[in-house]
C-alpha cells in the first residue's frame, strides 16, 4: 500500500512538471524529487482586503534661550487614509489547470488634518543649548516626541483639532557641549627649544566656572602621497578659564599603539616630501553643566620644523 501511495506522488509530481513522463525510459527516484523542488508556480501577490494604512505627517519645533515662556507658531499636518482591496483572476498552470492569482490594490480613504503649537514654559537655557521636538499627525492620531531637550518635561495636550501642547520643565538634563565653544589661536614650533605650543579660548568660560575641561592632541605629520604619521598622543585637564596654553616637546608625547617604526612604512615614508606638522584635536567638559561626550575639532593648519 505504501509503495502504491508513493509511486501516486511521484505520478502527480512528474505530470507538474515535464506535464507527460515516459516511464519506459527508465525513472530516478532521487532526479524525480530534485526536479520536483524546481517546481515553478506564478508568482502571487497576497493582501490582506479591508487593511488599512495611514501616512504620517511631521513637523519639527526649534526652540532656542528665552527670558520668559515661548510659544511656536501653529502648523498643520494632515494624513491620508488607504484601504486595500483585492481581486483573483485566473491563470493557467503549468499543465494546463486554471491557478488563482491574487491582485490588491489600494484605494484612498478619510483625509486627516489638525493644527498644532507648542507651548514651553519658563525655564533657563545655555546660550548654546538648543531643543527640538517633532510632532506627528498619523490617522486621527497626533503625538509630540522629543528630539533633544535640556530639561525633562511634563507634557499636558489641550484640544483635538487644533491641539497645544504645554511642556512644564520638572529638572534640568546635561547636554552636549557646544563644539564651537573652544577653538585653537595658536600651534606653532620653537626650533630652539624644540617645543610645540598650542593655545587654545574658550568661549563660555564664564558659564563653566568652577569645572574642568579636558584636551587631548595628536601630532601628525603631513606626507606628500603617503599616509600621514602619528608621532603621539598627549592629554590635558584645566580648571575652566578663558585661555589653555600647551607646550610640549615630540619626547613627551604619548606614541601610538599600532607599529609604525617597522622599515617598509619607514623606507616608504623617506620617499615622500614632508608637507609640514599638524595637531588632531578635541575637549570634552567635566562637570555637571554638560554631558562628558568628546567633542571631535577636527585639524590645525600645516607648520614647519
Amino acid at each position: 500500500m505504501k509503495k502504491m501511495v508513493v509511486l501516486s506522488l511521484f505520478i502527480g509530481l512528474t505530470s507538474l512538471v515535464y506535464g507527460e513522463v515516459n516511464f519506459d525510459a527508465g525513472v530516478s527516484k532521487d532526479k524525480l524529487i530534485q526536479e520536483a523542488g524546481k517546481l515553478s508556480i506564478p508568482d502571487v501577490r497576497y493582501g490582506i482586503p479591508g487593511s488599512i494604512r495611514y501616512t504620517r505627517d511631521c513637523a519639527r519645533f526649534n526652540f532656542g534661550p528665552s527670558d520668559g515662556e515661548v510659544t511656536s507658531d501653529k502648523i498643520w499636518l494632515r494624513s491620508e487614509e488607504y484601504i486595500t482591496d483585492c481581486y483573483i483572476t485566473y491563470v493557467p498552470g503549468p499543465n494546463g489547470q486554471q491557478l488563482p492569482q491574487q491582485h490588491c490594490y489600494e484605494g484612498p480613504g478619510m483625509t486627516y488634518r489638525s493644527q498644532a503649537q507648542i507651548n514651553i514654559k519658563s525655564r533657563k537655557l545655555y546660550p548654546w543649548e538648543k531643543e527640538i521636538f517633532e510632532v506627528c499627525l498619523e490617522g486621527s492620531r497626533l503625538d509630540i516626541y522629543t528630539i533633544e531637550a535640556a530639561y525633562k518635561y511634563k507634557i499636558t495636550r489641550n484640544g483635538y483639532n487644533d491641539v497645544l501642547f504645554v511642556l512644564y520643565p520638572e529638572r534640568k538634563i546635561p547636554t552636549k557641549p557646544d563644539l564651537d565653544g573652544l577653538n585653537y589661536t595658536e600651534f606653532s614650533y620653537d626650533k630652539e627649544t624644540k617645543k610645540y605650543t598650542f593655545k587654545v579660548s574658550d568661549k563660555w568660560a564664564k558659564e563653566y566656572a568652577g569645572e574642568k575641561v579636558y584636551i587631548k592632541i595628536e601630532l601628525k605629520k603631513d606626507k606628500a602621497n603617503w599616509f600621514d604619521s602619528s608621532l603621539g598622543i598627549k592629554e590635558y585637564t584645566f580648571n575652566i578659564s578663558d585661555n589653555y596654553t600647551m607646550e610640549f616637546s615630540e619626547d613627551e608625547l604619548v606614541k601610538p599603539q599600532y607599529d609604525n617604526d617597522n622599515d617598509s612604512y619607514k623606507g616608504g615614508e623617506k620617499l615622500f616630501e614632508t608637507r609640514g606638522y599638524y595637531l588632531k584635536w578635541g575637549f570634552k567638559r567635566i562637570g555637571e553643566i554638560s554631558k562628558d561626550t568628546y567633542m571631535d575639532k577636527g585639524e590645525t593648519s600645516r607648520i614647519q620644523k
